[in-house]
């Protein structure tokens, strides 16, 4: 029997249907297209009639897609995207689940279903607390069900390239497109998300930086996020600027699209296999490994802080003050040895 509350497949019309107030929608054309049938129904689910469903008629994805209706007009295009892949894949198995039935459980089952997510379990917890706690701070929920699910603990990959290993990944690198890329994120520390939306619009040649003025920092701040080139990368943001005058600046080997955050982590993975015995090579690694670099060349923390776009000066401390404690200790040897002499 099929259910009033989820999409079934009609073979007679080679079509996906869901039974919506009463009369019978179709959502998707061919067998294939499942997926967009479950877009197409939490949109549908989301929309209604222009009200708001009753509390005791609320459905998860209803609540999913409000907030993903938030997010869209409220933040970034790379946040959107990131709650929208950890929302969907959620309410791909309990979408058509109503809110008053959710519980902590459903929340552990689903990270369970993905053994391989690892890191991003803490990712998806975030994401969808997020939208649960912004449900509830909107007046959607009387009570939240998910107030008491806790993030998985923060895990930190600090991979350090060498600067011969940093070499040996730009020779295995084939096209240029992704050399770029990375010698990019290598030469700013930027984050890879950071390096994947840069248009001209954010460059100032003058002054030889990138400026973020929509960057999520600004909120906290006050402040773009302010990115500054070495002489080499402003040569290289002069050339692709040349190439693409609008749109990003980094782009695939086709020059189509942008570098994505999965293809990103897909390009990452090839190189493990290529470089097997560069263990934790990750795009991430690179901004370790600026920061690093600073650190022991003598850059004070404010400013490393400041060159990696962070808000204050905690997370270089937390992170890199065992670094901070070595210079400080081989400079007192330096100094004795000098002297000594």
């Amino acid at each position: 029997m099929r259910s009033p509350t989820k999409p079934w497949y009609r073979a007679s019309k080679d079509a996906w249907y869901v039974e919506f107030n009463g009369k019978q929608v179709r959502l998707a054309k061919g067998r294939d297209n499942e997926k967009a049938a479950r877009d197409a129904f939490y949109k549908l689910m989301a929309s209604g009639t222009g009200k708001l469903p009753e509390a005791d008629t609320l459905r998860v994805a209803t609540v999913c897609d409000l907030f993903l209706d938030h997010s869209q007009k409220h933040h970034v295009p790379d946040t959107f995207a990131w709650y929208k892949q950890y929302l969907q894949d959620f309410c791909d198995l309990y979408g058509t689940l109503l809110v008053q039935d959710l519980k902590p459980l459903h929340v552990s089952r689903w990270l369970d279903s993905h053994p391989g997510w690892k890191g991003a379990r803490r990712c998806a917890v975030i994401a969808i607390k997020r939208a649960f706690n912004w449900a509830e701070g909107e007046g959607l929920l009387a009570v939240n069900p998910l107030r008491k699910v806790k993030k998985p603990p923060q895990t930190y990959r600090e991979r350090v390239l060498t600067r011969e290993e940093r070499q040996e990944v730009m020779g295995a690198i084939r096209d240029q497109a992704f050399r770029d890329f990375v010698f990019a994120m290598q030469e700013t520390g930027c984050r890879p998300s950071e390096v994947s939306r840069v248009t001209a619009a954010h460059v100032n040649l003058e002054l030889g930086v990138w400026v973020f003025a929509d960057h999520k920092t600004v909120k906290k701040t006050g402040k773009p996020r302010i990115v500054y080139l070495t002489l080499a990368m402003v040569e290289l943001t002069k050339r692709l600027m040349a190439q693409h005058p609008d749109g990003p600046l980094f782009r695939g080997p086709r020059g189509a699209k942008p570098f994505t955050r999965n293809g990103i982590r897909c390009r990452f993975k090839r190189l493990r296999k290529k470089l097997p015995h560069l263990k934790g090579l990750i795009a991430y690694a690179y901004r370790h490994s600026f920061a690093t670099d600073a650190l022991v060349g003598g850059v004070g923390i404010a400013q490393v802080a400041e060159l990696l776009g962070h808000t204050s000066t905690e997370m270089v401390m937390r992170h890199y003050s065992h670094i901070a404690g070595k210079i400080d200790h081989m400079r007192e040897a330096a100094m004795k040895a000098a002297n000594a002499g």
